[in-house]
């Protein structure tokens, strides 16, 4: 039920608020460009921009499929972020990587996760981890 209450309104904020966490044009005319990836990146490899902010994700995937009760969240930020997940806050300091130990319950995990820095741009997304423990032969 936690889950729930936690998703409507998240899901609802996401349906009727614009994105401006994607990459500004490169020829400063303040348009927004789709979500890009570098070609030699791997395909896990997500990055959202807010302003200065630059938040990128290496792991895990969006729908994997664990079989720990725990997860490193992965990635890089460009300057000194405050990272959400869930109920837990951390302070990544800037341009370093991090990876943050997410303790996960049997079944989908909705990690809700808020980037921002101290100018108040910020970057909002929903990550889903199954956790399925491994079957024990018998």
């Amino acid at each position: 039920m936690r889950i729930v209450r936690i998703l409507l309104p998240l899901l609802l904020l996401a349906a009727c608020t614009p994105d401006l966490s994607q990459p500004a044009a490169p020829d400063g005319t303040g348009q927004t460009l789709p979500e890009t990836r570098a070609a030699t990146a791997p395909a896990a490899t997500q990055q959202w921009v807010s302003g200065p902010l630059v938040f990128t994700l290496t792991a895990p995937d969006d729908g994997a499929v664990v079989n720990h009760p725990q997860v490193a969240l992965e990635g890089t930020t460009s300057i000194e972020t405050i990272l959400s997940i869930n109920d837990e806050i951390f302070l990544l300091p800037a341009g370093q990587s991090f990876s943050l130990p997410i303790a996960l319950e049997e079944g989908p995990n909705a990690l809700s996760v808020v980037a921002s820095d101290y100018e108040g741009h910020k970057i909002e997304f929903v990550l889903i981890v199954i956790y399925q423990p491994e079957e024990v032969p018998q």
